[in-house]
């Protein structure tokens, strides 16, 4: 008999470890919104319900916590050089959804797209316009000049979400919002969007500030009914 014990311990434990293995490997949520996302082009339209749901897909140089304190994002620091110049480091070994580098590139890139995304019908311009010139110093090191001292840089730089070069060079916000260009380096990828309906994104599991708590999130519109969080069938029943 004391022989048997520590294989049906070992029995037992297996019995309790692998419905919370299949647990955490298939985990979902749906949440509902009260107001209806109407793009993934994460400059298009500046509105709540779109700039919540890009911050799963994009991300921006400088975070704010809950605190409203500014903290490090896609950039790990960033320095008043002079009254004009703004130096920001940016991380490393940070992966876009296809796999290839985020680099200082993109950053300049997102700057230049900013304002002139076609009819936008409310811009995010104006976090963009102090700077007046931005020098790539390597791949990890970028220079903002502005026209004149501006203390609030890194807050607006917290507003303004980076997107690839390389699949936005010459993508429109259709493709945006088909998928096509929607890449990014946050926690989640775009897997579907139905304008007024709904938004699917999966989990990123390669995103470099570690795994997320699901594996598939749909947002859905719905704006004849309070703003809700319900876990799928799916997640509450495993």
């Amino acid at each position: 008999m004391r022989r048997m014990l520590p294989l049906l311990a070992a029995t037992l434990l297996s019995a309790i470890l692998l419905p919370l293995v299949a647990f955490a490997k298939d985990r979902e949520v749906s949440i509902g919104l009260q107001a209806a996302v109407t793009s993934i082009d994460p400059h298009y339209h500046n509105l709540s319900p779109n700039n919540s749901l890009s911050r799963h897909i994009f991300e921006a140089l400088i975070r704010v916590d809950a605190n409203q304190k500014l903290i490090p994002g896609l950039a790990t620091s960033w320095r008043a050089v002079d009254d004009l110049t703004w130096e920001f480091k940016l991380r490393n070994n940070v992966k876009w959804h296809d796999g290839t580098p985020f680099t200082a590139e993109d950053v300049a890139f997102t700057l230049k797209r900013v304002p002139n995304v076609p009819n936008s019908p409310s811009s995010f311009a104006t976090f963009t316009k102090p700077i007046v010139d931005v020098k790539i110093v390597d791949a990890h090191t970028i220079v903002f000049k502005t026209a004149a001292p501006h203390v609030l840089l890194p807050s607006d730089m917290a507003q303004v979400l980076i997107v690839s070069k390389l699949h936005g060079e010459k993508a429109t916000t259709d493709d945006y919002n088909s998928g096509k260009a929607a890449i990014g380096t946050g926690p989640f990828k775009f897997a579907e969007y139905v304008p007024n309906q709904r938004v699917v994104m999966t989990a990123n599991y390669g995103y470099w500030g570690g795994e997320g708590p699901w594996d598939k999130v749909t947002s859905r519109s719905s704006p004849t009914r309070r703003h809700a969080w319900r876990r799928s069938s799916r997640a509450t029943c495993r």
